[in-house]
């Protein structure tokens, strides 16, 4: 929601500093940490919470780190604040209004609304511990860049954001089962598989990934599903959802660097169309650079379809 919050204005930066941290986070270690990039910091703080700093964990250190702001906030009046306008709102306010169906609107801002409403009662917790659970600590640091940029898309695309984050959940769910497993599984769910599906049977864990989200969490919707099913190689024919997970997967910001990754990444802000055919597009190229000439038809027809060729 953070970053939904502060998508359009390029003079903000989010960072998971904190969120990413092993063990409990305190803010005299972020500052340390900032400190040791950043020349001068400002922490902006209420002025009520100011009133509570001599609490934090190693107060009497925390002046020298940094310079703070406390800004006034409705209800305290505290000398030596920076005046600011306010709505008299609270995190807490703002939970009990979406618990009684009473109405935000305009009390944040429209990308977080639409996401608070959107995600609604999604079981998120249960779904991230069984995703964490199928895969390294790295695949599914992965999966949370992919959810980020996912989300960021479909708010600038106006993108239901449920379907949005249940597929980018999902895609890689059986990304690291054995090869063997795979292929049981295949057959468990009748999965039939072509002569470079059964070479490269990696290919098939979109399809087994949709399958099992499906098995285990009873996630029907089918745009979601067929999204989780087609990201490894796209096809004919795809959908929105499908060629914004598509570029999600491709860009989230935990991917090495590459040749062309940044030109995806501004094409997917004007038109996923375009940001998904030039992710397609390096795919490609990169399956031919690893020595592999056998390039699945389903990446070339969704090359030609999302580029208008539909003679196929």
């Amino acid at each position: 929601m953070t970053l939904l919050a502060t998508e359009s204005n390029p003079h903000f930066k989010v960072s998971r500093m904190e969120m990413d941290r092993v063990g409990a986070s305190y803010t005299v270690d972020t500052l340390r940490i900032l400190k040791e990039s950043y020349d001068e910091i400002h922490f902006i703080i209420g002025a009520d919470e100011m009133q509570n700093l001599h609490t934090w964990k190693d107060a009497k250190l925390l002046p020298s780190l940094c310079q703070w702001v406390a800004v006034s906030r409705p209800g305290y009046h505290v000398e030596g604040t920076i005046k600011i306008p306010g709505v008299d709102i609270s995190s807490t306010e703002l939970r009990r209004r979406v618990d009684a169906g009473e109405p935000i609107k305009y009390l944040l801002p429209e990308a977080v609304e639409r996401y608070i409403y959107e995600i609604g009662d999604l079981k998120v917790e249960d779904m991230h511990k069984a995703v964490a659970a199928a895969m390294s600590k790295k695949r599914y640091r992965h999966t949370l860049g992919v959810l980020e940029v996912a989300i960021l898309l479909a708010a600038r695309h106006g993108i239901n954001m449920r379907q949005t984050y249940l597929a980018a959940l999902f895609h890689d769910y059986a990304k690291e089962l054995p090869d063997q497993e795979k292929r049981n599984l295949c057959k468990s769910f009748s999965i039939t598989l072509d002569p470079i599906q059964d070479e490269r049977i990696s290919l098939m864990h979109g399809a087994i990934s949709a399958e099992l989200a499906k098995r285990d969490f009873g996630i029907d919707d089918s745009e979601v599903l067929s999204a989780i099913r087609y990201h490894t190689t796209g096809r004919a024919g795809m959908g929105k959802l499908e060629q914004l997970l598509k570029i999600a997967d491709n860009i989230e910001v935990n991917r090495p660097d590459y040749l062309g990754l940044n030109d995806i990444r501004q094409s997917a802000k004007k038109d996923l169309a375009l940001g998904a055919s030039a992710s397609i597009a390096r795919d490609i190229q990169y399956t031919l650079d690893k020595g592999l000439e056998k390039i699945h038809p389903w990446g070339k027809e969704a090359l030609a379809y999302l580029k208008g060729e539909r003679s196929f």
